[in-house]
C-alpha cells in the first residue's frame, strides 16, 4: 500500500496538468463555500447602481441591467454550477459503472442487450431528450441534475465494459469462482474496484460536460430560476452586449475556466493511471 501511495504520489508530482487543475478546483471549492462572506452584497439586493462597468462605484465586477452586483451573482452562481457538475456526473458514473460491469462480467446475451441499450443511449441526441423531460416535468434543480445524470452514463458504462471483459479471465477471478463466490459478489468486491480508475477520470471530466449542459439550459430559459446560475447570467446580459458586455461576459468566463479545470484534472489522472500515454509523448 505504502509503494502504491508513493508512485502516485511521484506521478502527482511529474504531472503538471494534475496540479494546475487542483489548484484551479480549490480555488473554485473555496469561492463557493465562503460566497456568502466574499461577495459584497446579496446576489439578490438592486442596488441603485445600474449597469455600470467594473470598477465603478465600489462593483469590481460591474452590476446587470437591474443592479445586481456581477461579483456576488458570479460567487453564488458557483455552488449552483459545481453542485449541478458533480452530482449530475456522480449519478452518470454509478449507473455507467453498475451497468457496464454486469454487461462486461456477464456476457452473452446479456451483454449484447445492454450494448444494443447503450448504443440506443448514444444515438440519441441527450441535450434534446433533456429539453423534453425538463419541458414536462419542470425545471428545479433536483431535475437538471438527475436528467443530466441519466443521459450521460453511457461512456462510463462503455469504459467500465472493456474493464470487466478484461479482468475475468485473470487468475485472482476465475480462483474466487473456483472458490463457490457468487458472481454478483465477484463483480462487486473485485471487478468494479479493479476497474474503477479510468471511471473516476472519465467522471472527473464530464462533471465539465454537465456543467456546459446546465449553462446551455439556463441560457434558453430552462434553467431553475429560483436559483443563481452562469448560465442564467449570461442569458440576462444578451440583450447588452453592445453596451454592457461584461454582463455575460464574465459569467462566460467562469464557465470556461470551470471546464478547462475539471478536463485538465480528468486528463491528468489518465495519465497518473495509465502512464503509458506518457512514454508515447
Amino acid at each position: 500500500m505504502k509503494k502504491k501511495f508513493e508512485a502516485v504520489k511521484r506521478a502527482y508530482k511529474n504531472n503538471q496538468q494534475l496540479k494546475v487543475g487542483t489548484i484551479l478546483l480549490i480555488i473554485l471549492l473555496l469561492c463557493a463555500f465562503l460566497a456568502s462572506v466574499l461577495a459584497p452584497y446579496s446576489p439578490y439586493v438592486l442596488t441603485e447602481d445600474i449597469r455600470v462597468g467594473p470598477g465603478v462605484n465600489g462593483h469590481l465586477l460591474g452590476t446587470d441591467a437591474l443592479g445586481h452586483d456581477i461579483l456576488s451573482q458570479l460567487l453564488f452562481g458557483a455552488r449552483t454550477s459545481l453542485r449541478i457538475g458533480i452530482v449530475a456526473a456522480l449519478i452518470a458514473g454509478t449507473i455507467g459503472t453498475l451497468i457496464g460491469g454486469i454487461a462486461g462480467f456477464f456476457g452473452g446475451k446479456v451483454d449484447k442487450f445492454i450494448v444494443e441499450f447503450i448504443n440506443v443511449f448514444v444515438m440519441t441526441p441527450s441535450f434534446f431528450l433533456i429539453l423534453i423531460v425538463v419541458a414536462m416535468f419542470g425545471s428545479s434543480m433536483k431535475y437538471v441534475m438527475i436528467v443530466i445524470g441519466l443521459t450521460s452514463w453511457p461512456g462510463n458504462a462503455r469504459l467500465m465494459r472493456a474493464q470487466a471483459i478484461s479482468l475475468r479471465n485473470r487468475t485472482f477471478v476465475k480462483s474466487c469462482q473456483a472458490m463457490g463466490e457468487s458472481r454478483l459478489s465477484i463483480m462487486f468486491r473485485h471487478i468494479i474496484p479493479n476497474g474503477i480508475f479510468p471511471i473516476i477520470a472519465n467522471t472527473t471530466m464530464r462533471v465539465s460536460g454537465a456543467i456546459l449542459m446546465e449553462s446551455g439550459l439556463s441560457f434558453l430559459g430552462l434553467g431553475d430560476p429560483n436559483v443563481i446560475s452562469w448560465g442564467q447570467m449570461i442569458s440576462n446580459g444578451k440583450a447588452y452586449l453592445t453596451n454592457a458586455p461584461w454582463i455575460s461576459i464574465v459569467p462566460g468566463l467562469a464557465v470556461v475556466l470551470t471546464v478547462l479545470t475539471f478536463f485538465l484534472i480528468g486528463d491528468g489522472l489518465n495519465r497518473v493511471i495509465a502512464p503509458k500515454m506518457n512514454a508515447n509523448k
